[in-house]
């Protein structure tokens, strides 16, 4: 007669048996033809870069080895001009950035600093080390036309991953009625962030 810990084992070998089983006749996505998908995307890359006038909100969980931040975005794109209101929990530790070619203007309670860039600001004023510049571009779901990047594309197409300047960005999930990124993580060596859009305003959409 078999033990009731012999008849269990025995089931548990079984369950596991048939769903490896299963795992294995689960359909396994296509690669992805990326030369097939490179001139559609490039023709919404064109739009993306037309597109010039926007307004994002989410939220960013930043990090540079032990030091992390959380804050709220809310990002006004005109053009060249920007205006990017950034605030903590409860609203703790609000600032405004904004400026355009050539110039950046931070704006806090303690007072105002300026700089020629997104990104030497941002180095003056945190330890966080963002690529702002890049980043205008990235939330668009396409790299920055100053430099060179490395794409890999989905069956969409759009982005998964983007390799520029040293940085790596992937795409997790996209807005399915417009094709905006909704979360996007980007990475290099210690500093990483992780960005949740979460409403797109577009005009004309």
């Amino acid at each position: 007669m078999t033990s009731p810990v012999t008849a269990t084992r025995r089931l548990g070998l079984l369950a596991a048996v048939v769903l490896l089983a299963g795992c294995s006749l689960m359909p396994q996505s296509e690669p992805v033809d990326q030369q097939a998908m490179l001139e559609p995307w490039r023709e919404h890359q064109a739009a993306m870069l037309d597109l010039h006038e926007w307004t994002l909100e989410g939220r960013v969980g930043a990090r540079t080895g032990d030091e992390g931040a959380n804050f709220s975005v809310y990002w006004q794109q005109h053009r060249e001009f920007y205006n990017i209101r950034i605030s903590g929990p409860l609203g703790q530790g609000a600032a405004t950035v904004s400026g355009g070619p050539g110039h950046a203007d931070l704006r806090t309670s303690d007072g105002t600093w300026s700089a020629e860039s997104l990104d030497e600001l941002l180095a003056q004023t945190t330890t966080l080390d963002l690529p702002l510049d890049l980043m205008q571009y990235w939330v668009r779901g396409i790299p920055s036309p100053r430099s060179e990047a490395g794409i890999k594309l989905d069956h969409v197409p759009l982005l998964e991953r983007l390799e520029q300047e040293g940085w790596t960005v992937e795409y997790d999930q996209y807005h399915a009625d417009n094709n905006m990124p909704r979360r996007l993580n980007i990475q290099q060596g210690e500093m990483s962030a992780r960005i949740v859009i979460q409403t797109w305003d577009i005009p004309g959409n």
